[in-house]
């Protein structure tokens, strides 16, 4: 066991030994590594080109920016649908055209984003193929939940039938669009 004395020489003398490792080196060296001499890189001259072309022409890109703002509003909504543009679109039978032949059952729809992201949750875990919509209507942003898409009209109403008896939904038809 070492005291207290043995303890402050043995920390000292490690001090010493350490202080010693570097200093001593340096004192021995000598004049050390010589330096290296390197030749001067010449500096290479670019002549740069200068480009006299008029600039391109913006037209085209401006009339393709007032056209997408006639069919899509600032918050980027499509304004003949009102639905968010890449989110599948969902209309009501008499929105919806003839040849369009899919269909969802959308089961609700919600002001608050969260209740209609809930509801998708719950019904994804119970195994249906549920997806949001968001759609924009006199200013307000509703979240649609549906389930689908079906390219038979009877499987959405199996489907609708299925859904309102388990969960007592009054859900409905639409068509189902991108």
């Amino acid at each position: 066991m070492l005291t207290e004395r043995n303890r402050y020489r043995l920390t000292g003398t490690i001090f010493l030994i350490a202080v010693a490792a570097v200093v001593l080196p340096m004192l021995f060296d000598g004049e050390g590594v010589a330096p290296m001499q390197l030749d001067p890189v010449p500096v290479a001259e670019f002549e740069l080109e200068r480009d006299d072309s008029p600039p391109p022409d913006m037209t085209p890109a401006l009339e393709a920016r007032e056209e997408l703002r006639a069919i899509i509003d600032e918050d980027g909504y499509a304004v003949d649908t009102g639905t968010r543009v890449g989110e599948p679109v969902l209309l009501d039978e008499e929105q919806s055209n003839p040849a369009d032949l899919k269909w969802a059952v959308q089961v609700a729809a919600f002001m608050q984003s969260e209740n209609a992201t809930a509801l998708r949750d719950k019904l994804l875990s119970d195994g249906y193929a549920a997806f949001l919509s968001n759609v924009k209507r006199q200013g307000e942003v509703t979240t649609r939940v549906a389930v689908g898409p079906f390219i038979n009209r009877d499987d959405a109403e199996r489907l609708k039938a299925e859904l309102d008896g388990r969960y007592q939904f009054a859900s409905v038809i639409v068509n189902f669009g991108h």
